[in-house]
């Protein structure tokens, strides 16, 4: 679709991307004086009409801070095709996943990041919504960094056993490749993956599959995506996310809210991130800094280790050899 010069009183400023059944462009409402995200979705036939509107209806009845606010839905002719719009808050910060493309995204971050979105998730489930299409791309900044739930184009009242299984494939569960209804289970294992990405800072999962059998066979067997988690990775945070992202749905958590308690009750103790191959550097709680260093010398690695700039000789070693040294360094990393 070309972009438009105006939608109604909205004034485009810019293509953003393609949502689900839509195309959305960052405009400006010169009556508010404010930048806005608007869907556009064709609707060539009348029929379909309710269904292109059915997002802004779920995102009205789902209003919370963790889900992106809904300011308007109307019908516009653009071409000479009519059109159904929705505008939204614009969040400038944009989506996580540009985010997992540009930058390391910590541990700590990657949690907060997680449980906030299960937030919005545990409201759009007890207001009986299922998202169907939680990844990455989906979850916004707000303007404060806070974390929120979006595109609802596919989002659906679970007591409905939907049709199709449509949504992001590699974040869909075994269930769902074998032709079960999408329910808030499969929800939460797409929100464990979303995990799982952002802890292993994993920007793709490639859809190589030929057949459908060739992905149902490397999911069956644990392979797809493949569960290999970085080194830096606590085997707290292993451990929850191993549960959401069960092929049981059974051994899943069962909500979103008993998934995001078991976030909120993994502590930190130091939020690390590096600065290159052999420097990582982090902070804790008090405000203290952190630094490790791995160093090749004539005698073997080194690793220094320090506190607010200073030594701290228990944790400083000397004559490592190659294994010794990665397994040494990163031991430190993910306590």
């Amino acid at each position: 679709m070309k972009k438009p010069d105006k939608i109604r009183k909205f004034e485009v400023v810019d293509f953003l991307g393609n949502g689900n059944f839509g195309f959305v462009f960052q405009a400006y409402d010169p009556l508010l004086k404010a930048d806005r995200a608007i869907k556009l979705i064709q609707v060539p036939k009348p029929e379909k009409f309710v269904e292109a509107v059915k997002e802004a209806q779920t995102l009205e009845a789902c209003r919370h801070k963790h889900i992106v606010d809904v300011k308007e839905v109307d019908v516009f002719f653009y071409e000479g095709i009519p059109c159904v719009y929705i505008a939204m808050e614009y969040l400038a910060k944009g989506s996580i996943q540009k985010h997992l493309e540009n930058r390391f995204i910590s541990i700590q971050d990657a949690l907060r990041i997680v449980s906030e979105a299960l937030l919005g998730l545990e409201h759009a489930h007890n207001n009986n919504v299922l998202h169907r299409d939680i990844k990455p791309g989906n979850i916004l900044f707000g303007d404060n960094g806070e974390a929120k739930l979006s595109d609802f184009g596919l989002a659906l009242d679970y007591h409905v056993d939907p049709s199709d299984t449509m949504g992001y494939r590699p974040h869909q569960p075994l269930e769902v490749i074998e032709c079960n209804p999408m329910d808030k289970l499969s929800d939460i294992y797409a929100m464990g993956i979303t995990l799982f990405r952002l802890i292993n800072n994993i920007p793709e999962i490639k859809f190589n599959f030929s057949t459908m059998a060739e992905w149902h066979a490397a999911v069956k067997a644990n392979r797809y995506p493949e569960r290999n988690y970085q080194p830096h990775v606590p085997r707290k945070i292993k451990t929850v996310v191993n549960k959401a992202i069960n092929n049981d749905p059974k051994k899943r958590f069962q909500s979103a809210s008993e998934f995001r308690q078991a976030i909120e009750k993994i502590v930190i103790s130091i939020d690390w991130r590096p600065i290159d191959d052999n420097t990582w550097v982090g902070a804790d709680l008090n405000g203290d800094s952190y630094e490790i260093i791995k160093q090749r010398k004539k005698s073997g690695w080194t690793i220094e280790y320090k506190r607010n700039g200073r030594r701290v000789k228990e944790n400083c070693q000397r004559e490592l050899s190659d294994a010794q040294a990665i397994s040494e360094f990163f031991k430190m990393i993910s306590i």
